[in-house]
């Protein structure tokens, strides 16, 4: 949606066709179907054309043709891909990866399967009711940091009440023309995530900003 804005800012929509293409079934499915729906909604809306369950094995840049996976191709003239996604090199020879390459870890606590080993952010796998793992998002490692250095000062000093993850999280979805929505839910809730996403507005979009620059400050 913020290449479609750039494009029509620049006046090059006109003639210039964007397409999506995911593995997933819908934007953001561990956020639910409906959730999921509205974002598609939003970025047909907006004349993107959305192709699901389209699962990327190469690139011939010399054609510029894109194979997905069982035969079907797709042209393109300008690429936007995001490469597969691995644990660093040190984390799996340090024996710490699962059958899923990730880091298997306690969904609460953070602890791994070695005594007084946690993990946190995008290195971890957890595993959610409804068959996906929780997303890797900087608000997730956030909290999961929180909670982890707080049990380990418990530890050491033996004052402190545990503190346990509780898969709360939250996002902004950008829009383009200063324009944004926002999601926010508990995504440990069973039997499903429960999530849901604010309308679109220029609010959000403030917010987003305001996120960004309080937290710049605040750390630099």
């Amino acid at each position: 949606m913020l290449i479609e804005a750039s494009l029509r800012r620049r006046g090059l929509r006109e003639g210039t066709q964007v397409d999506v293409y995911t593995p997933e079934t819908l934007p953001m499915p561990v956020a639910g179907k409906a959730v999921g729906e509205a974002i598609k909604t939003m970025v047909e809306g907006k004349g993107i054309g959305f192709h699901p369950q389209r699962k990327l094995v190469a690139v011939d840049p010399e054609r510029r043709e894109l194979a997905f996976e069982g035969g079907a191709t797709a042209a393109y003239d300008l690429l936007v891909v995001v490469p597969p996604h691995r644990c660093p090199a040190v984390v799996r020879a340090a024996g710490l990866t699962g059958e899923t390459g990730w880091v298997p870890v306690d969904k609460g606590t953070l602890e791994t399967s070695h005594e007084r080993v946690f993990a946190i952010g995008d290195v971890t796998a957890i595993k959610l009711p409804v068959g996906l793992m929780l997303p890797k998002a900087g608000v997730f490692a956030h909290a999961q940091a929180e909670a982890v250095a707080h049990n380990i000062a418990a530890a050491i000093t033996g004052q402190g009440a545990p503190e346990i993850f509780d898969g709360a999280g939250y996002c902004f979805v950008e829009m383009g023309h200063g324009v944004a929505a926002y999601a926010k839910g508990n995504f440990y809730a069973e039997p499903a995530p429960a999530v849901t996403m604010r309308s679109p507005g220029r609010l959000w979009h403030w917010g987003k900003i305001y996120f960004e620059k309080w937290w710049l400050r605040h750390w630099f």
